[in-house]
């Protein structure tokens, strides 16, 4: 289901009915955690609007839970370089140049190299039937492949024990969302990204170092790119639909 991109007047405080899509929290995960997962798939998705500004109550009554796990996801988030507090006003997504996209191509390149050179030496067959299962999923639909990628991904860094940079790969993600958010990306790259992961994984279990770093270079400079190329439709369509 698709609508058109909803405008609000320049600095008008966004409410919590304009963000009604957004599902309510449930325990018994930590719900700072839950609400920090939720934000950065609302962020994905286009249902926080760009360059408005948004108050931890309007998310807070949204997220059907209190104002203190949301005030710590977003802090969270902002440590992540998503959002921006803007003092006494509230809260506003991050606006990225060309120059911090570039920089974001840079990093999350190099955080997966990192990953995948070191999981190529430690890789246990008993990992690599894991990572099989997690790219296998439980869908195909959109929200299912983001789920999938991230999923992946962060396991990698996990099974080589790189906890800081998966951290930071998170962070990486987030802004990537900021790209082209609301925008059809996942569709755009759904079967180059299943055959990509296959791929690496085939090269991981060989211990195929050389070939592993190459396939992943490639699959995050094609992942940005799309993302980017969304941005640019996005700028030039100010119509175009956006998920629900």
């Amino acid at each position: 289901m698709f609508h058109t991109t909803r405008r609000y007047p320049a600095g008008a405080v966004v409410d919590a009915s304009s963000m009604s899509s957004i599902p309510t929290l449930v325990r018994p995960e930590s719900l700072a955690q839950q609400g920090y997962d939720t934000i950065r798939r609302a962020i994905r998705d286009g249902k926080i609007p760009r360059g408005q500004l948004f108050s931890e109550s309007s998310l807070a009554e949204s997220l059907g839970v209190s104002r203190t796990p949301v005030r710590e996801a977003l802090l969270n988030l902002f440590r992540d370089g998503v959002v921006e507090i803007v003092p006494k006003r509230g809260y506003r997504l991050v606006e990225l140049d060309e120059a911090a996209i570039s920089e974001i191509r840079l990093l999350r390149a190099a955080l997966e190299q990192l990953v995948v050179g070191r999981l190529c030496e430690t890789v246990t067959p008993l990992e690599i039937r894991e990572l099989r299962a997690i790219l296998k999923g439980k869908g195909r639909s959109q929200e299912d492949m983001y789920s999938i990628d991230e999923a992946f991904h962060i396991r990698m860094a996990e099974m080589a024990g790189l906890l800081q940079i998966r951290r930071e790969l998170l962070s990486v993600r987030g802004k990537m969302y900021l790209i082209a958010s609301g925008t059809q990306v996942a569709s755009m790259r759904n079967d180059k990204v299943v055959r990509e992961h296959a791929e690496l994984v085939d090269a991981l279990e060989r211990h195929d170092c050389e070939a592993a770093r190459r396939i992943i270079t490639e699959h995050v400079e094609r992942s940005i790119d799309a993302f980017a190329m969304a941005r640019v439709q996005l700028s030039a369509q100010p119509r175009l639909k956006r998920l629900s």
